[in-house]
């Protein structure tokens, strides 16, 4: 018997919309959405965490990064990882 991963997940199984970003950057396995304020990222962070809850469940690989984490750039602007 095999046995759908989403199955045992108890939290929602559907993907997350993000807010709509300024800048996008893609790399391999994530990319990076630039928004000009912290509560859009904020925003944007939470549904990184749970798609990437999601893809993992999938058997998708992150590397080293981290989907959610968000980092405020120089220029004043936040940049999210993205699954």
């Amino acid at each position: 018997m095999v046995v759908n991963p989403k199955d045992l997940f108890y939290g929602d199984v559907s993907y997350m919309h993000y807010p709509k970003p300024v800048k996008e950057h893609y790399g391999c396995k994530v990319g990076w959405y630039v928004y000009d304020n912290q509560t859009l990222a904020q925003q944007a962070s939470r549904a990184a965490k749970h798609n990437a809850e999601l893809r993992a469940m999938e058997g998708f690989d992150f590397g080293y990064m981290s989907p959610g984490q968000i980092t405020k750039e120089d220029d004043g602007t936040f940049t999210v990882v993205v699954p």
